[in-house]
Formats: C-alpha cells, sequence, structure tokens
C-alpha cells in the first residue's frame, strides 16, 4: 500500500523515447506526471501546476535544463530538482550551486528512479508535517498569549519572560515585570513552601495568591504554575500562567456584603413588626381580660339569685345567663393562652417541680372546666393513682388545652386515658371529630386563625396546639398527633418520664 499520497512531477527530458519510458515508471509508481522535450515549455506547465519534483535533463530545446532550474528557483526557491546527466555533462558544478537535491545518471535504471522519487516523497511529507506542526504551536502561542498572563522562569523561580497580557493585566511596565515586582514563584506574602513542594512533586501548581504593595494595595491572581522538563525529567523552566482576579473578586464581595445588609434590614424590620404586634396584643389581651371577669363573676351571681326567685320564664332567663357565663369563661380561655403564647415566645419559663397525682388533677379539670360547660360526653379511662414529679400548672395547661381542642371539634364524644409504662407515663385523649387535616403546620402559633391553612374546622385562634408542643418540649415530653381508630377522628399522645427532676 502506497503510504505517501501521490505526488505531482513534472518530467522533462529531449529524447521521446527515453521520456515515453521515464513516464511509464513514474506513472506505475502510481505519482501523477507532466513530461515535455522543451525548456520553455517545461517552465510555463511548471508555473501552472506547480509540481512538487522537477526531473530534468541538460540538453533541452529552446532552454537548458540549468537554465530552467534557475527560473524555477526564482519562482519557488526551495523547490525539490532531480538532474539526469550524462558523463560529460559539465554542468555539476552549477547544478550544486543551484542547490539540485539528488543527481540521476544517464542512462536512468528503473530502480534507481524508484528510490530517488520515494526519497523525495518522503522528506516532502516531514516537511509538510513540520511546517504543520510549527503553524499550530504558533497557533497554540498566539491563542495563549491572547488570553492569558505568561511568565517563564528559571529554575530558581526568577522571571526570564513576560508576554504583554501580564503587563496589562497586572498594570507593571515590562522592566519592573521582569524585575519580579509581581512573581508567583517568589510571593513574600504567602507560604512559598507549599509553592515549590506541589512543583516538586506533581511537576503544577495550582493556587489563588494574594500580592500587597507598598502602598497597601492587593492584587487577588489565581496561579497555574507547570514545570519543563528535559528527556532526562529534568525540570529546566517553570511556565506560568496568572490571571487577576481582583476586580471579580472585590465584586463579588461587595455583592455579597449588600445582600447581606437587606437581609438583616429585612431580618430587623420583620423583627420589628413582631416586636410591636407582641407588644400590641399583650396590652391588648391584658386590657380584656379586666371586662371579661366582671362579666364571669356577675353573669354567676345573677344565676345564683335567680335560681332563688319564682317568675315566668325563669328557666329560659337563668339559661341565657349561664350562656353568657359559659362564653365569658371560652373568651378568657382564648386570651389567657394569648397571653401565655406571647410569653412563651419571647421567655423562658421555669418549672416548679412538686409530686402530684395526674389522674386526680385531670379529674379535677374535666370537673370544673369541661362538664358543666358542654353537652358532649367526656369518657375518664384512667387508671388508679399515677404519682408524677412535674410542675402541676404546666401539665394541667397541656391537658386543658388538648381537651378544649378536643370538646371544640368532637362531634358527640371525647375519651381521656392515662396510664402508666415502666418510668413513663402517656396521656391519650381521643375524639370523634373530623380529625387532623395536616399535621405539618398546626403546632405554629395563629395556625387555626389563618383559614388558607385551617388544620381543622373549628372554633379558635391557634393558639392552644402552640402552647401545648412549647410546654413539652421543655419538659422533655413527646407529643404525637394520629387518627383514633376506635372513635374516627383525632387521637393525641402525650408520653414523659414521671420524674422530670
Amino acid at each position: 500500500m502506497k503510504e505517501t499520497p501521490n505526488l505531482k512531477i513534472l518530467l522533462c527530458e529531449p529524447n521521446q523515447r527515453v521520456l515515453s519510458r521515464l513516464v511509464t515508471w513514474i506513472e506505475a509508481m502510481g505519482e501523477d506526471v507532466n513530461a515535455t522535450t522543451d525548456g520553455i515549455n517545461a517552465l510555463e506547465l511548471f508555473k501552472v501546476e506547480l509540481p512538487n519534483i522537477l526531473i530534468t535533463s541538460q540538453d533541452l530545446k529552446n532552454m537548458g535544463g540549468v537554465e530552467l532550474v534557475e527560473e524555477v528557483k526564482k519562482i519557488v526557491p526551495n523547490q525539490a530538482v532531480v538532474m539526469m546527466l550524462s558523463e560529460d555533462d559539465t554542468i555539476f558544478k552549477r547544478a550544486i550551486d543551484l542547490q539540485v537535491d539528488k543527481y540521476l545518471n544517464k542512462p536512468v535504471e528503473a530502480t534507481q528512479l524508484f528510490h530517488i522519487v520515494e526519497d523525495l516523497a518522503k522528506e516532502k511529507l516531514w516537511h509538510q508535517e513540520f511546517r504543520t506542526q510549527k503553524r499550530v504551536l504558533q497557533d497554540y502561542k498566539d491563542a495563549i498569549d491572547l488570553s492569558f498572563s505568561v511568565s517563564r522562569h528559571d529554575k530558581e523561580g526568577n522571571i526570564i519572560y513576560v508576554n504583554d497580557l501580564f503587563c496589562i493585566s497586572t498594570g507593571l511596565r515590562h522592566v519592573d515585570a521582569m524585575k519580579g515586582i509581581l512573581n508567583p514563584l517568589h510571593n513574600d506574602n504567602e507560604d512559598m513552601n507549599l509553592v515549590w513542594d506541589a512543583l516538586n512533586t506533581d511537576l503544577i501548581y495550582r493556587d489563588r495568591q494574594v500580592f500587597k504593595f507598598q502602598d497597601n494595595s492587593e492584587r487577588i491572581i489565581d496561579v497555574t504554575a507547570v514545570a519543563l522538563v528535559d528527556e532526562s525529567d529534568t525540570v529546566y523552566e517553570y511556565l506560568v500562567f496568572t490571571d487577576d482576579v481582583t476586580k471579580i473578586i472585590n465584586a463579588t464581595r461587595k455583592a455579597k456584603n449588600q445582600e447581606i445588609d437587606k437581609r438583616l434590614t429585612k431580618i430587623n424590620h420583620i423583627k420589628e413588626l413582631h416586636k410591636i404586634k407582641d407588644s400590641f396584643l399583650t396590652i391588648f389581651t391584658h386590657e380584656l381580660k379586666t371586662p371579661l371577669n366582671s362579666i364571669i363573676n356577675f353573669s354567676q351571681y345573677i344565676a345564683k339569685h335567680l335560681e332563688k326567685e319564682t317568675f315566668e320564664k325563669k328557666d329560659r332567663l337563668v339559661s341565657q345567663v349561664k350562656e353568657i357565663n359559659h362564653s365569658g369563661y371560652y373568651m378568657l380561655h382564648m386570651i389567657t393562652n394569648l397571653i401565655e403564647a406571647m410569653k412563651l415566645k419571647s421567655t423562658k419559663i421555669i418549672l416548679e417541680i412538686i409530686e402530684m397525682d395526674l389522674n386526680a388533677s385531670t379529674n379535677s379539670l374535666i370537673q370544673s372546666k369541661f362538664v358543666q360547660y358542654t353537652q358532649k360526653e367526656i369518657v375518664n379511662k384512667f387508671d388508679t393513682e399515677i404519682m408524677v414529679f412535674t410542675d402541676e400548672l404546666r401539665i394541667v395547661q397541656i391537658i386543658e388545652n388538648l381537651l378544649s381542642n378536643a370538646v371544640k371539634n368532637a362531634v358527640q364524644k371525647i375519651e381521656v386515658s392515662i396510664r402508666e409504662d415502666d418510668e413513663m407515663f402517656i396521656i391519650e385523649i381521643e375524639d370523634d371529630g373530623a380529625g387532623f387535616r395536616d399535621v405539618r403546620n398546626v403546632f405554629n402559633l395563629f395556625e387555626q386563625a389563618d383559614s388558607n391553612s385551617m388544620t381543622r374546622e373549628s372554633e379558635g385562634v391557634g393558639t392552644g396546639l402552640f402552647i401545648v408542643k412549647q410546654l413539652c418540649d421543655r419538659m422533655g415530653y413527646s407529643i404525637k398527633l394520629l387518627s383514633s381508630k376506635e372513635l374516627g377522628g383525632a387521637r393525641v399522645l402525650v408520653q414523659g418520664k414521671r420524674d422530670i427532676r
């Protein structure tokens, strides 16, 4: 198989018979050939075809071979030329002066012709590859010079070359750059041991360096340094690519600081709004407690004395007064919860631990605050007395809010059970209501008050379960919201240690 591309050959020989034989041989090699016996015609053919190889005899018609070569060299100085010489030719010295590449003795042998053409073809291919590689390398160099700041360093790291972009990007004159005012391999502001360890170990170093100047200015430079080695793997030079990223870094920092400032301003604004809201709610709810207590006390007094009297529509009037009393208690409970929620948000509670009967306290709570105010059935499923060490006020608060939630949402029935398990107690409250639709946000403050995020369709402002969760967390109790298999509504479990001292 032919390894080299087809060559264009111009063959010049005055003897037509010899010319035909040579043409046949060259075509047998697979090369493209133009042939002529005339020197002037050969020059015109050369100008048109620009052959890779010119093979010529001396005694051509109208122009000698040497004269032809002289004219050809004027057009293509490095043209490949083969001279066919007879024994009596006297132009050998002139041929040498014209830098003729090869010579053939007449009569020409086919093998000799083949070897000379093959040698010239290989030389042509090598020169072609060399020129191509040289052009590619030059293109690479031009691209690098246009894109990167480049410096070359000797084995000690001293700068021996910088390109134009190095001076432009650093703002240094060429003479100052060559002095090493900004030298990534000799930077007093960095730990150079790390740089040279990387170059000696991996032959490459990549990092970001900071350069400080006498005027206290700083430049932030991205550095890539590569060690160049010879055939014996000995480092003879370092090539360093640098990129000044000072403006980019400063712009990024500025944008980040501005974003932080915006966020802090927003956070402070939100905190101020919450503070104003909490202050308003606290003052408002405290102011409501006084008239509500009056309503509750007066309604109790009226109901008590009405029951002693005898007159028409007495029962209806007593019922209405009791409803006023119940509504007052309900509003007072909501306001008390609201105040408690504000306290839990902003202050740390102090627990007062005492020993108490959990069952007795729960039963007392049910009888005093729920049974007389609701028509719904509350079933106690208590074990024997369960003594615990805890804050009585806070655990009663938990149970009261869970019961209030169950009473508000139940259709007809609520079940309350308390049991102990080793060192733990478990409070379980179930109802036959609709259950929880979304347990993810139910413990958020005011969740019930937002109609777009209601978890249960019921009365209330959404403080009860928030208080329960806050108190459970601070007392080390766990709380779970489930579905009641028995009643079909909600099922709430509170579990904790019987002794939290």
